[in-house]
């Protein structure tokens, strides 16, 4: 009996593994009949990828064509993205590198250099020297850049000015800015002829969304005019409420967390002896 019952269970078991064994072949040849993973055909020329896939079960389809970081010609974005598994005969969509966006470098000589850097910065340049000397124009007038007018950059190269200036430099205070929003502490900067710097977040969760909580300089410290200063500014789901300006009496502590004042005022109204 026990003997039967053994040759019985082996049985089964032959049975089963054929059948699993016959399903994976199936599966195999079934995935490599209907599916496939998408190849990754980024970094590669359009026209290679075309010759390389004739007579293959694998549509590439031209979309368009970018600025990127990859060189002109490149594939640098696919859809659907390598490695995903996709039906056979399925097209995919790539799109083609233009290489790197250039930047016209605009003519700011005349403009005055806090406007002229903030161009810049918004066109993807850095800047690099500024340097002064002494003329009869106004002061902070941008004489010259390098590289000069209507240059093609390539956005994160950098650029130097020239600009006219005492034969020594203005120094301003540094403003507080901890506690003010990133708009805030931008007009606090510019009223005192300072710029803002590298813009940092970290997220505090009892703090107010947006709020400047360190500046790379601190309040009252004499600074040369046009420097760039850094902030940290914090991002978090506590929204500033409408009523919570900066500046307003006991609304906003200068880390940037709040007291409420209206809070505090009715509690003293209900107990009047405390």
């Amino acid at each position: 009996m026990k003997k039967s019952l053994i040759l019985s269970v082996s049985a089964w078991i032959c049975i089963f593994g054929t059948f699993f064994f016959i399903f994976k072949i199936a599966e195999r040849v079934y995935f490599n009949e209907t599916y496939y993973y998408a190849p990754d055909f980024r970094g590669h020329l359009y026209e290679d990828i075309q010759k390389a896939m004739r007579g293959e079960n694998i549509n590439v389809k031209l979309v368009g064509e970018e600025f990127s970081r990859f060189p002109v010609g490149e594939i640098f974005l696919q859809e659907p993205e390598p490695g995903q598994v996709v039906k056979i005969h399925r097209n995919i969509r790539v799109w083609v590198s233009k290489g790197s966006a250039l930047v016209e470098v605009p003519d700011f000589v005349g403009m005055n250099f806090l406007e002229a850097r903030s161009i810049a910065l918004q066109k993807g340049l850095e800047v690099d020297r500024v340097v002064s000397t002494v003329t009869n124009k106004a002061i902070n007038e941008v004489l010259s850049t390098d590289p000069a007018t209507d240059t093609l950059l390539r956005r994160g190269d950098k650029i130097s000015f020239l600009i006219s200036g005492t034969s020594n430099f203005t120094e301003v205070k540094a403003p507080n800015l901890i506690g003010l929003t990133l708009e805030e502490a931008t007009e606090a900067l510019l009223n005192q002829s300072l710029v803002v710097g590298r813009v940092s977040y970290v997220k505090q969760d009892d703090k107010f969304n947006n709020t400047v909580l360190e500046a790379g300089v601190l309040p009252g410290v004499t600074v040369r005019a046009g420097t760039a200063i850094s902030l940290v500014v914090n991002r978090s789901k506590l929204e500033r409420p409408p009523e919570a300006v900066s500046g307003a009496s006991g609304d906003e502590d200068a880390d940037g967390t709040m007291t409420d004042n209206s809070v505090n005022a009715a509690e003293s109204q209900e107990n009047p002896g405390n």
